[in-house]
Order: structure tokens, then sequence, then C-alpha cells
């Protein structure tokens, strides 16, 4: 009797593993990524830890490829092409 009942208690082991290990495993679920050798947009933007957008690249309305980098309180620092109007932040070539 001894030796069914701790057949018993293992039979009801595993099965609860099983079904709480799917049940767990089926709602977080991550897999390992690929990496991609290439990736395809119109436009791509970094934006810091607060989710301020702080550079973009990308092509423009004209289909101008542009880069722009941004103060953090969203003024464009930089741009490439340049846009009149826009002068650098600092200095602008090496240093003396």
């Amino acid at each position: 009797m001894k030796l069914r009942k701790e057949w018993v208690f293992t039979a009801i082991a595993l099965a609860a593993g099983f079904v709480g290990g799917a049940l767990s495993g089926g709602l977080h679920t991550v897999f390992a990524q690929q990496r991609a050798t290439e990736i395809t947009a119109e436009r791509f933007a970094v934006v810091d830890s607060k989710g301020v957008k702080r550079g973009e690249f990308g092509v423009d309305a004209q289909g101008r490829v542009e880069l722009n980098l941004y103060s953090e309180n969203g003024r464009i620092l930089w741009s490439a092409p340049a846009r009149v109007g826009i002068v650098p932040a600092g200095p602008v070539g090496p240093s003396q």
C-alpha cells in the first residue's frame, strides 16, 4: 500500500509540474531572435531614457536623406543636409 501511495504522489507531482509549466511557459514565452542582416525603414529615431527624440535618420518628403540631432527640449542642434538658420551647438572642426 505504501508503494502505491508513493506512485500516486509522484504522478500528481509530475502532472502538476507539467500543468504549471505549460501555463507559465505559454504566457511568457521568449524566444531568442536571430540577428537580422538588413533592417528596412523610411526613418529611424533615437530616443533617450525619457522617450524624448534625440536623433533621427531617414528620408524627407522630397526623397532626400537627412540626419537630425535634437536637444533635450526638441530643438534641432545639427542637421544634414544643413538647414537655413541652424548653427552648430559647439565648435566645428579640430580643436586648437
